[in-house]
């Protein structure tokens, strides 16, 4: 919590003092403030979001959907864009419920303390996604742990990227020869420009869809809980107001978003087309805007008093699901499975906090802002 409050006054500071900053560190700029930072996301024709992820090579033949521009990323987007509308996430409601509601049960059935983390939030998403994408349920725990090493950057990433991509190959060939109602299927049977999309382009929807199916809730239901242990009163608002939920789904995704945005944590750009002028600062070709999506979450201008945690802030225009042409796909998902756990807390649970003195440890990455540990305790209802 020190850590994601230093953070809000650090973007506060740029924010008023110097809204857009050259880091010679990263060597690229560094934008801070709600409308710059929609402007960068949005006007794909100036900012390019070709060539953007660290480490992803120039002559990459297969990039994912985050490093393509319209229009070959409105072609790539709508395979999956009728599979991930808010119409046919909602009809997913009552599965992912059971689902949440089986590994709440069990929750409850093993005591009054649990890993909220290892016994809830890990599993709930990455089966959820398991399900949309026709892969076995069970088989979970290894889908996790190899998202978790590539997108941690840890030892194992090389050996997960290979198992990733054995598995998938397998899972293409299985769907090809039995399709089914599922993601995948609808992407083998799909089409742009009239050819079907390649072996690698497949995989590299596969690996987009599964990591970031499930990443951003995971953690968003780890700072679900940060948010009301540091305002208990919000959640004790909500038992009054149960029909507040999905407001304040939105306010847990602006008040702490699942990812890092510290001074060298800066992973979401785009490159200039021409030289441009950001908020009165000239902005070279070929030079890389970096986002703070988190400053632009607590921006003064578009949010009254930002740091108050208010689960019934309304509007609530936040910027973690990103902005423009790739807004996040997921978003539908990861609100709907937000509520459907939260309403259920509210009804399961007549207490449920943080344990005392627990040691909580940020998850190892650049990327991701959550805990890869959360011990509560707990009174069922």
């Amino acid at each position: 919590m020190e850590y994601h409050r230093n953070l809000r006054h650090w973007s506060r500071e740029m924010r008023d003092s110097t809204p857009i900053v050259w880091d010679d560190a990263c060597a690229n700029w560094l934008a801070f403030r709600y409308d710059d930072i929609a402007r960068v996301q949005s006007d794909y024709r100036t900012f390019s979001s070709e060539h953007t992820v660290i480490g992803s090579p120039r002559d990459n033949a297969s990039p994912s959907l985050i490093e393509m521009d319209p229009p070959r990323h409105q072609q790539m987007r709508s395979r999956i864009t009728q599979a991930f509308s808010a119409r046919t996430i909602a009809q997913l409601e009552d599965q992912i419920a059971r689902i949440a509601e089986t590994l709440l049960e069990g929750i409850l059935e093993r005591g009054d303390t649990c890993d909220w983390v290892a016994e809830l939030a890990n599993p709930l998403p990455v089966i959820v996604i398991a399900n949309m994408l026709g892969l076995p349920a069970e088989e979970w725990p290894q889908f996790k742990s190899w998202t978790d090493a590539i997108i941690n950057k840890s030892p194992d990433q090389e050996q997960a990227n290979d198992r990733f991509s054995h598995y998938f190959t397998q899972a293409i060939d299985a769907h090809r020869k039995q399709p089914g109602s599922d993601i995948l299927s609808l992407l083998i049977t799909s089409e742009v420009d009239g050819e079907h999309l390649s072996h690698d382009e497949l995989l590299s929807f596969c690996f987009t869809l599964f990591i970031a199916g499930n990443i951003t809730t995971t953690n968003m239901l780890g700072n679900m809980h940060l948010c009301f242990d540091e305002f208990p009163q919000e959640l004790e608002r909500l038992r009054q107001q149960p029909e507040l939920s999905m407001n304040a789904v939105e306010e847990i995704l602006r008040y702490m978003p699942p990812f890092r945005a510290g001074p060298n944590d800066f992973i979401e750009g785009r490159v200039a087309q021409s030289d441009v002028y950001l908020c009165e600062q000239l902005v070279r070709e070929g030079e890389q805007v970096q986002v703070n999506r988190l400053s632009a979450n607590f921006d003064e201008r578009q949010f009254p008093d930002p740091e108050r945690f208010d689960v019934g802030r309304n509007p609530n225009r936040h910027q973690s699901f990103g902005h423009g042409v790739h807004f996040c796909l997921g978003a539908p998902l990861a609100r709907l499975e937000m509520r459907i756990v939260l309403e259920r807390i509210l009804k399961k649970f007549q207490w449920l906090r943080i344990a005392p003195n627990a040691t909580l440890k940020q998850a190892p990455s650049s990327i991701i802002f959550g805990v890869q540990n959360l011990p509560v305790i707990f009174q069922s209802a």
